[in-house]
């Protein structure tokens, strides 16, 4: 390894002038031409480089100006549409080929005079799958990569979370890698494709025709998987061939957050390994992004501050203290800090129970039904609701990754922290209260949820949340999970069974991760429903395929809390 050398405190400093190379053309193995914007200091070379991958347009604003920031501080960076997008030749197929074509941008980049060899990849959303895919093929010149904010598995994890549909985002997505960002993202978008007359339209494969005229085949593809098979495994993200230093930036409202977390436990210490989690969501300008809470100026953070860090110290070999920086930066919701962590799950987690007891429909101010440490003793009585996919729960914050994407939307779509007592009105949503907290409590890490329910339908929904009350009233998200009642007894969503109707049944309910420090005087409240629309598509209960489907149902849903069926939240609690 060449020596390390000493750093500018604050990272490279921004001492170039920079200038473009607009449209240089990349060939791949099977004769395809990617187009890419490369920006260079005016002056000097070879550089060290940077290289991304996106659907979205390579000559919007956000990525000309990330090309200008690294161009000014001594890299070369590159900006590159993937196949069939915008400048780049061929025909988009997400994934397929992603993973070559990035290794052959590399071998091209390499051989550039501009490169001095050096080279990391950076990317967020589409760009992150782009690197993983690059990372298992390996590639000589390739010395780090910074995935930020994606999924590890695309089917339990991405387009069919828990087994449910993503529909605001795959939805959006189709459409937009299928047409334009404008269509999508700009002003016009609620009168054309984001509105209610679009997201309830059935069934739901017609919703490409619907948004944009036409079949995509991609979005029709999805559809003939509906289980976690061989095609959603091929592109499963290998981090246990990382080979390279990593760096990942995820936000705990974002829907991929427990994603980083589980690929930086299986990559461990064979590589230099960090993960910065901060309260965010999916984009990348943390500072503008609020919930109904505010966590104090110690989240602020400039994120590219951080990347730039990562790439002085592998690309530029400056010993800038990156190698002294802990692992895990995790920013603690309650406490309202950033807290050092060397391990995920962390070090003295106990994982304890959260038992639900007798209640009844929401209350605004308290909730009917109870959540304590104590399992319930005796036959308590069940509670129920009815579930209408006709008049579902709408999405209100949490956790979801399409807040750029449904901003031009008739009701945007926004994620986060936000105050769920509207939600909680409604007869369709259970609410189980802790009493006030006579000490902190500190929240930490993966939760799962284990309900024991029934339910009239065939196949149905169940939703659950946890979220922080505070002593004036207002219920704070913190994190959910999801579980399509079809594939129930699967580990990632491999098989589906129906149901039989009113049989008691178990549903283990993996959750988003939380950190959360629930102080004194708060409560615990975890919410049960069986919507979350449009971020989810609605269950028509009916057990009918679930792309071709247009028939609905009521669901008469089951709650139970007994000592037979002892349903139950699992937290991990820091004690410190």
């Amino acid at each position: 390894m060449p020596p390390v050398v000493q750093a500018p405190e604050r990272g490279s400093a921004p001492r170039h002038d920079a200038r473009l190379l607009h449209d240089r053309r990349v060939p791949t193995r099977d004769g395809v031409e990617l187009s890419a914007d490369v920006y260079l200091p005016l002056s000097g070379g070879p550089f060290p480089t940077i290289v991304q991958w996106t659907p979205y347009e390579s000559t919007r604003e956000r990525f000309i100006a990330w090309g200008v920031f690294y161009a000014q501080r001594g890299y070369a960076a590159v900006v590159v549409d993937v196949r069939g997008r915008y400048e780049s030749g061929g025909v988009l197929v997400p994934w397929v080929l992603d993973g070559v074509d990035a290794q052959d941008t590399l071998g091209w980049a390499a051989g550039e005079q501009w490169c001095d060899g050096r080279i990391g990849t950076w990317g967020r959303s589409y760009g992150a799958a782009v690197q993983w895919q690059l990372a298992h093929l390996g590639h000589p010149n390739l010395e780090c990569i910074a995935p930020h904010v994606i999924h590890d598995d695309y089917f339990w994890d991405g387009y069919f979370t828990g087994g449910a549909f993503q529909l605001a985002l795959t939805l959006g997505a189709a459409a937009l890698w299928d047409s334009a960002m404008a269509l999508v993202t700009g002003p016009s978008a609620a009168d054309l494709l984001l509105n209610e007359r679009v997201f309830a339209h059935l069934p739901l494969i017609e919703l490409d025709e619907v948004t944009i005229g036409r079949k995509v085949s991609y979005w029709r593809e999805w559809w003939e998987h509906q289980t976690n098979d061989g095609y959603w495994q091929q592109f499963r993200h290998r981090p246990e061939k990382v080979s390279v230093p990593i760096f990942q930036q995820g936000g705990w409202f974002d829907p991929y957050s427990g994603s980083h977390l589980r690929s930086f436990a299986a990559i461990g210490e064979r590589v230099p390994n960090r993960v910065l989690m901060g309260p965010w969501s999916h984009e990348e300008e943390v500072e503008s992004f609020r919930g109904d809470v505010d966590p104090g100026p110690a989240a602020a953070t400039v994120i590219r501050e951080h990347d730039l860090a990562f790439y002085d110290r592998y690309l530029k070999q400056l010993d800038n203290g990156w190698d002294e920086r802990p692992p895990l930066e995790l920013f603690v919701l309650g406490a309202n800090e950033w807290r050092s962590e060397r391990e995920w799950p962390l070090a003295g987690t106990e994982f304890t129970p959260w038992y639900l007891h007798s209640g009844g429909r929401a209350n605004t101010m308290s909730g009917d039904g109870r959540l304590d440490l104590d399992p319930p003793r005796g036959g308590e009585p069940a509670d129920r609701y009815a579930y209408d996919p006709a008049d579902p729960v709408p999405t209100i914050g949490g956790n979801n990754s399409v807040l750029t994407m449904t901003q031009g939307a008739q009701t945007p779509i926004l994620p986060g922290p936000r105050d769920q007592r509207v939600l909680e009105r409604r007869d369709d949503v259970l609410c189980y209260t802790s009493d006030p907290l006579d000490a902190p409590l500190e929240v930490i890490g993966p939760i799962e949820m284990v309900l024991y329910a029934a339910s009239s339908a065939r196949d149905t929904d169940f939703i659950v949340r946890l979220s922080d009350v505070y002593p004036n009233g207002k219920v704070i998200f913190l994190a959910e999970g999801m579980l399509r009642a079809r594939y129930r007894g699967s580990e990632a969503g491999e098989r589906v069974a129906l149901l039989e109707r009113d049989e008691v049944t178990e549903y283990r309910i993996r959750c988003y991760p939380a950190a959360n420090v629930f102080r004194r005087g708060h409560r615990l409240r975890l919410d049960v429903t069986s919507s979350s629309f449009p971020r989810f598509s609605r269950n028509l209960n009916t057990g009918e395929d679930v792309a071709t489907g247009t028939r609905m149902q009521v669901a008469r849903q089951t709650v139970l809390h007994s000592d037979a069926y002892p349903s139950h939240v699992v937290l991990p609690v820091i004690r410190r």
